[in-house]
């Protein structure tokens, strides 16, 4: 029953993001996007959320670790989730120069077939993007906080990447609207973390390295 209610979660956010780009109330200026050619075919581009400058909300179950504490104050989750081992995320995104260019969900779940993860760009007058990825320990930016020395309740600064995704297995790309409809590929989630403040609040960068391809036609 939670895995439903958790999958439901998932869809209904991205038909959300969808139903909100495209009905037609702003006709969002096309941004260029920053794109480059891989030497395999498809291209390569880079996400940027800048932490904590963009981000918008976050809400979890406390074993999840730092990244569930309550953004803003009071956020939490649905009642029905109790102790569920369920994380979600929102930010702003940005392209490879800085520049914010859309919104981005991010929901982390252990479910029976294991940890998994899943992040819905929504870029306007772009599209969305959907990405997938399975394996992310529950509390991976705090163990590797920890071994660097980092103690709660205290300040820490450094210099740390953690991949999410793309350590081990890479991150799927399973879709899209629009200027990603129909394309595939993989990408690479890290976590740069620069700092971490007494409170727990994360100093950083996460950059989502993406490389797509137009899938073969249905």
């Amino acid at each position: 029953m939670k895995a439903a209610l958790l999958l439901g979660i998932l869809v209904g956010f991205a038909g959300v993001l969808a139903g909100a780009h495209l009905y037609p109330w702003v006709d969002h200026p096309r941004l260029p996007s920053r794109t480059s050619v891989v030497a395999n075919g498809g291209r390569a581009e880079t996400f940027l959320i800048h932490l904590p400058a963009d981000r918008i909300q976050s809400a979890g179950a406390a074993a999840v670790g730092l990244r569930a504490t309550a953004y803003p104050a009071g956020a939490e989750l649905p009642p029905e989730l109790g102790d569920a081992a369920f994380l979600a995320e929102h930010f702003k995104i940005r392209d490879a120069d800085g520049q914010v260019i859309g919104i981005a969900a991010r929901h982390w779940t252990e479910a029976d077939g294991g940890p998994a993860a899943a992040w819905t760009l929504l870029i306007p007058s772009r599209g969305a993007l959907f990405l997938a990825a399975s394996g992310e320990a529950a509390r991976r930016v705090d163990t590797a906080l920890e071994r660097a020395g980092q103690r709660a309740g205290q300040q820490w600064s450094g210099q740390l990447d953690v991949e999410l995704a793309g350590a081990e297995v890479p991150g799927r790309i399973v879709g899209g609207s629009e200027e990603f409809a129909r394309l595939g590929g993989t990408y690479r989630e890290t976590w740069k973390i620069t700092g971490v403040s007494p409170s727990g609040e994360l100093r950083g960068t996460i950059a989502l390295d993406t490389i797509t391809a137009r899938s073969a036609p249905l």
